[in-house]
């Protein structure tokens, strides 16, 4: 269980960072278009978290 929820919050900082580089890239983005952007491109920040840490 504690492996899980491992996993699952460094799902969630890999989303929160990759967000973050999104909007830092596009400023003017609002919320709606940096979440669409993310949700995207959510298999790929999921595969790069092993390869990323």
């Amino acid at each position: 269980m504690a492996e899980k929820e491992s996993i699952l919050k460094m799902a969630i900082i890999a989303g929160a960072a990759h967000a973050m580089k999104y909007k830092t890239q596009n400023p003017n983005a609002n919320e709606s278009e940096v979440l669409r952007h993310v949700n995207s491109e959510i298999r790929s920040i999921l595969r790069n978290i092993d390869t990323e840490i």
